[in-house]
């Protein structure tokens, strides 16, 4: 329903990857589900194309995700859904006129179409209120911020324990030896080095930092910390597939194979937020700086 079809998210497409991968899903599987091709579903993961509302629609209900969140992700603006609105009123008001002349079987089918047609516009106007509420908020809370003076101290400081697949890390609080600044709204304990590309995919690359919530259970499609054989802790998508536990890699461009989770293995963790190392300047050479938050 959103016309601008050639316009993809890169936000969108990685939640799209990131879902699908951990839900056990191939393109056939997923495009089956949607009745879309392979290749329509690979374009919106890889950001150049954008699905449109019914597919947005249909991706909650297979995902089981809020629709709110996938039209934010989206970017689907309230400017676009009311001229979609206006767009099926205006096809409703024709047909209305159209099935007025008609008769027998033909009026029948007509007045289906007005249903079908009544419905889409019930669900736009709900969609469209939704979204003006979602940005009239979102103003006002850029307003608020703009206007607020947030002091230092409002961060906490968590341990660094360590580096993720490089061996087993510190997993002491007492044996951190460096501290990381979280935001207060996060809920993290601790915080891990990224090292390797398994998890690209998902926006970890090299020298990252992970802001991670201790826990020893999570949800399928969370992205986890997990301790293998007491020995190798790695960071992955935690899935269920064929009632097994699972964890698996996101890089698009490498194969990883999936990791069973066998008795000697547990998640002591799960990922709440990512912090990207920055990039030098333009004709500098990568120095150690720290990260900035992403």
């Amino acid at each position: 329903m959103v016309t601008r079809k050639d316009t993809g998210s890169t936000v969108l497409g990685q939640y799209l990857q990131a879902k699908r991968l951990a839900a056990g899903m191939s393109y056939r599987a997923l495009g089956q589900a949607l009745g879309k091709a392979p290749s329509t579903i690979q374009s919106w993961e890889q950001g150049r194309r954008r699905p449109d509302l019914e597919d947005l629609l249909v991706l909650s209900r297979v995902f089981a995700t809020d629709l709110d969140e996938l039209i934010v992700l989206a970017a689907v603006t309230a400017g676009e859904l009311k001229g979609k609105l206006d767009e099926v009123e205006l096809r409703y008001r024709k047909e209305v006129r159209e099935a007025a002349r008609l008769t027998g079987a033909e009026a029948g089918k007509a007045r289906m179409r007005l249903q079908e047609l009544d419905r889409q516009v019930t669900f736009l106007k709900n969609l469209s209120a939704a979204r003006e509420e979602l940005e009239r908020r979102k103003r006002e809370q850029m307003a608020a911020a703009r206007l607020a003076v947030v002091p230092i101290p409002t961060a906490k400081n968590v341990p660094v324990l360590g580096t993720i697949a490089a061996g087993r890390p510190r997993l002491a609080v007492e044996d951190a030896t460096e501290y990381t600044a979280v935001l207060p709204e996060v809920e993290a304990d601790y915080a891990l080095r990224v090292e390797g590309d398994s998890m690209v995919g998902a926006g970890m690359a090299p020298g990252d930092l992970v802001w991670v919530k201790a826990a020893r259970a999570a949800e399928p499609g969370e992205t986890v910390v997990a301790l293998l054989g007491g020995e190798e802790v790695t960071v992955k998508h935690y899935v269920i597939e064929k009632g097994r536990p699972l964890l698996r890699a996101n890089n698009p461009y490498r194969d990883y194979p999936d990791i069973p989770l066998g008795p000697a293995d547990q998640i002591i963790g799960v990922v709440e937020r990512v912090v990207k190392r920055p990039g030098p300047p333009p004709g500098v050479t990568r120095s150690a700086t720290g990260p900035t938050p992403y």
